[in-house]
């Protein structure tokens, strides 16, 4: 199986969905009452928000990580390279 990148707001994403599932599970068995939308739709909004700000935070560690890594290139490089013109 080949490798993938980890990706957070997957993970996050199920335990969200779990977490709903597990409530609505909760209703059938009468142990909770869902009834009310006032309940269901902010767990399920919630969720959604975190599910975002998750992959925002990712993105953004991912961007500044491949900057970093384009500067450490560049740097080990050298000015004596191809790339800054020298041939």
């Amino acid at each position: 199986m080949r490798r993938h990148r980890f990706e957070p707001a997957a993970l996050v994403m199920g335990l969200v969905l779990i977490g709903l599932t597990v409530a609505f599970v909760l209703d059938a068995c009468r142990v909770w009452d869902l009834s009310r939308p006032e309940e269901t739709v902010p767990m399920a909004g919630g969720g959604l928000l975190l599910v975002a700000a998750t992959a925002v935070v990712t993105q953004g560690v991912r961007l500044v990580r491949a900057r970093r890594e384009r500067r450490r290139q560049r740097a080990a490089e050298g000015p004596g390279s191809a790339r800054y013109g020298a041939s």
